[in-house]
């Protein structure tokens, strides 16, 4: 048995970024391994009510103000392959996940009424929450590529091996951006009646 470092791959990185059109104003960007680096950036948003608060959001929010919050998701899965009997096989897979979340800051909210506090508050709260959710459905199918791609079929090659690799990378990663799709679509009513309260309207 023997490991040819010349073998280990580096495949074409996965990125997942996944608008959720809120009232028609608003985006809630989706989005979201064993091995990961996170990054939370904050802008900052000021405003003592809901009308001054939603007009900082429009000028500092990220994607040009048209999002409240947004994750952005980088996926590598890297391969070290190994020959033994005349055959390629991984022996070992890591999938990389580099992830930068972007949230708001209300900076006068200390000011505000208290409706419009528990309001924005709440907002906050839930945005947090759901793009935890897309991290950890990230960190589930990074989970699920790594022991897929470990344990897939020895081939004659390395060369067909890292063929078959790619391949099934993409087949999982693509499940992975449907799964986050499916979780936005069932957050998308919550979040539309949040805003509602907050006097958005479509």
């Amino acid at each position: 048995m023997r490991t040819d470092p010349r073998q280990a791959a580096l495949f074409a990185t996965g990125r997942l970024k996944i608008p959720l059109m809120v009232a028609g104003f608003l985006a809630l960007t989706a989005c979201t391994s064993t091995n990961s680096g996170l990054t939370t950036v904050y802008y900052t948003v000021p405003g003592t009510t809901a009308q001054q608060i939603n007009d900082g959001i429009a000028r500092r929010g990220p994607q040009n103000g048209h999002a409240i919050g947004t994750t952005e998701t980088r996926m590598t899965p890297k391969i070290k392959t190994k020959r033994q009997n005349g055959q390629c096989s991984a022996e070992s897979v890591v999938v990389l996940l580099d992830i930068t979340v972007t949230l708001p800051r209300w900076s006068q909210l200390d000011q505000a009424d208290s409706g419009t506090q528990s309001g924005f508050q709440g907002l906050s709260k839930h945005v947090e929450r759901h793009e935890q959710q897309h991290v950890e459905i990230s960190q589930k199918y990074a989970r699920l590529i790594e022991q897929t791609l470990l344990e897939s079929p020895a081939q004659k090659t390395c060369n067909q091996l890292l063929k078959r690799s790619r391949a099934t990378f993409r087949r999982l990663f693509e499940e992975h951006n449907q799964e986050q799709r499916n979780f936005d679509a069932a957050e998308r009513r919550d979040i539309k009646i949040r805003l509602s309260s907050l006097g958005y309207t479509e």
